[in-house]
């Protein structure tokens, strides 16, 4: 862990965006409606490892960098690969997101709608279907 696991995160489970789509289809409403959909409550990254300990069964290190010294290890990759060009998944952009506390006000999305699954079950299922127990129909999904 890089600084000290405090930052909390938005998140949303894809099938509670999908209900929270349909639910929004099937009203009747003229003009134009933004939502920001997110599920909570925000978990810090302190919480969210802690369940994917307990749903992975397995322990993750307990050592938590501080934030200056992920900063300077991201850096000194940049720099690599400036000098390499070749690209690293860890640099000082992703230390920096992955560091910051990224929520949003989704209480307008939430107001006439209740999710399914709360984001732990969320949580959960995806865990399950990605890791532990993963289709085998070798579609593979990349991201960042």
């Amino acid at each position: 862990m890089i600084g000290k696991g405090e930052n909390k995160k938005s998140m949303a489970y894809v099938r509670n965006i999908v209900s929270f789509i349909k639910h929004r289809s099937e009203l009747i409403e003229t003009g134009y409606h933004v939502f920001n959909y997110a599920d909570k409550p925000d978990f810090t990254m302190t919480e969210l490892t802690k369940i994917i300990e307990k749903k992975m069964n397995i322990e993750l290190p307990k050592v938590k960098l501080p934030l200056f010294m992920g900063m300077l290890g991201g850096h000194i990759l940049d720099f690599i690969s400036l000098i390499t060009k070749k690209r690293f998944s860890i640099s000082s952009v992703r230390v920096k997101k992955f560091c910051a506390t990224t929520q949003f006000n989704s209480s307008k999305a939430h107001e006439y709608f209740v999710p399914p699954y709360s984001l732990k079950e969320g949580l959960n299922k995806t865990l399950e279907y990605e890791f532990i127990n993963p289709a085998e129909d070798e579609i593979l999904f990349y991201s960042e």
